[in-house]
């Protein structure tokens, strides 16, 4: 497996070549917070995009808190070289426990969507948008919750990185798979 490092120049551009991928206009776009939400900013700038609906979903694990409180300052003194290999690291470990999840439990957890009932009814086509696709554990939520908010609405996937062929929900449309995206907002990323 590979580590690739987008600046901020390199992430939008991507962000918009992943758009470009879309075959349907989506009426809502959904974005998971927190890469989600600069992917989702990204695209709102693409000429077939930006009139449509807009929706951010915040769904945190509660380790990305504590590596962003803790790990950070201890990962910007580290080289590259390590911190690939840590990368490589924690995406084999998170493999590992994908057999593990319950997906009925996951079922049962219910988001809260801000989207008015009125502009609701004329939805028919939604894309989710995050920076990438691990375990698949959180889009399985979002896309959950959206299905049963959205019944007849067509709701596809759209990830610049699907990092683990093996996750439990597959992306439609996605630039990089089986690789590892550093991204401006990660942890160990460093200003070049």
């Amino acid at each position: 497996m590979k580590v690739l490092t987008l600046n901020n120049e390199t992430f939008e551009k991507e962000s918009l070549k992943l758009i470009s991928k879309l075959e349907v206009k989506p009426d809502l776009v959904v974005g998971i917070v927190k890469g989600g939400s600069y992917v989702l900013e990204a695209i709102k700038k693409h000429p077939t995009i930006n009139d449509g609906l807009f929706e951010l979903i915040t769904l945190q694990r509660q380790s990305t808190k504590i590596k962003q409180r803790y790990l950070k300052p201890f990962l910007s003194v580290l080289p590259y070289r390590i911190l690939n290999k840590l990368r490589i690291l924690e995406s084999k470990q998170v493999t590992s426990k994908i057999s593990e999840l319950n997906l009925k439990q996951l079922q049962n957890i219910v988001l809260k969507f801000e989207i008015e009932n009125t502009k609701a009814k004329s939805i028919k086509n939604i894309l989710i948008v995050d920076d990438a696709i691990d375990t698949g554990k959180t889009m399985f939520i979002v896309k959950n919750n959206l299905q049963i908010r959205f019944p007849e609405a067509k709701i596809k996937i759209a990830v610049l990185a699907w990092t683990i062929d093996s996750s439990i929900i597959k992306p439609d449309y996605y630039l990089y798979k089986n690789t590892l995206l550093r991204f401006p907002w990660s942890n160990d990323y460093k200003q070049q």
